[in-house]
């Protein structure tokens, strides 16, 4: 695929001209990601767990520097180090490594924590990278994290889910999101995954090899693995990593990475 900065500065560039030629596509709708977009792992969550509707004033805040600032905060970028970025400034925020600082403690509005589903981020890098004793919400470092659906909502079953059809065309389709690796869909539901059509192998280019278990005795925790026919990329797609997501599944999944011989 070549080389990844060129491939991201080239996606931003795409993603420009489609903005450019068409003022109906929704701010929300390029919303590119957060984390390290060099790096070899790519996480792919559902929506942020955002309700934009609501009155509070830190919602509509971090809807707008999140979700509606992203696309020019990436072009406004002109290198890819997070190294520079101050530690629990949370009154700056970079997509490179948002909240940096943040601890692997649910957030209580004091403590510096994060939500769940960045927990779980959080416990699958160090799975990954066999670091169980950090405490640190670091998994940006060397992850890059998208949604299939721009537009964030509290609950998936209220999610509006019109900005997917474009995301998976022009985003997730896109060369540079092609080019990881190593890629972990957290929630099923935005793919078809019927024996007539399995999406995620025809949008990924893999071929589904077997359903698996976190807890192969119970068979529970369940993750569907799929790979290239060169073996150059893996795919595992699971259920959304937030409540009820046990370490077992996690560890199955980073057990997977490792034995791809992938990570580098």
């Amino acid at each position: 695929m070549g080389n990844k900065s060129f491939l991201f500065k080239k996606f931003l560039e795409d993603l420009k001209k489609i903005k450019n030629q068409s003022n109906q596509t929704p701010e929300e709708y390029m919303y590119i990601g957060t984390g390290n977009p060099l790096s070899n792992i790519l996480i792919i969550g559902k929506e942020v767990a955002l309700d934009i509707d609501s009155k509070e004033i830190r919602e509509q805040e971090q809807y707008k520097k999140e979700i509606l600032n992203n696309f020019n905060d990436w072009n406004n970028l002109n290198s890819y180090n997070s190294d520079n970025i101050v530690k629990q400034d949370f009154n700056y925020y970079s997509p490179l490594y948002p909240y940096k600082g943040q601890v692997l403690k649910k957030d209580n509005g004091q403590n510096f924590g994060t939500s769940v589903t960045w927990m779980n981020y959080q416990k699958l890098y160090n799975h990954i990278y066999q670091n169980l004793d950090n405490k640190c919400i670091n998994f940006h470092e060397n992850v890059f994290l998208t949604e299939v659906n721009s537009t964030p909502s509290k609950k998936n079953i209220n999610a509006t889910i019109d900005s997917i059809p474009f995301r998976k065309e022009n985003i997730l389709g896109s060369d540079f999101f092609q080019s990881f690796p190593i890629v972990i869909i957290s929630g099923v539901g935005y793919f078809d995954m019927s024996k007539q059509n399995n999406e995620i192998e025809k949008k990924f280019k893999v071929n589904f090899i077997e359903k698996r278990y976190g807890n192969e005795e119970k068979k529970t925790q369940p993750y569907w693995v799929h790979w290239n026919s060169e073996k150059t990329k893996i795919v595992i797609n699971t259920y959304q990593l937030s409540i009820g997501i046990a370490d077992c599944l996690l560890k199955k999944i980073a057990e997977e990475i490792h034995n791809s011989k992938l990570l580098k």
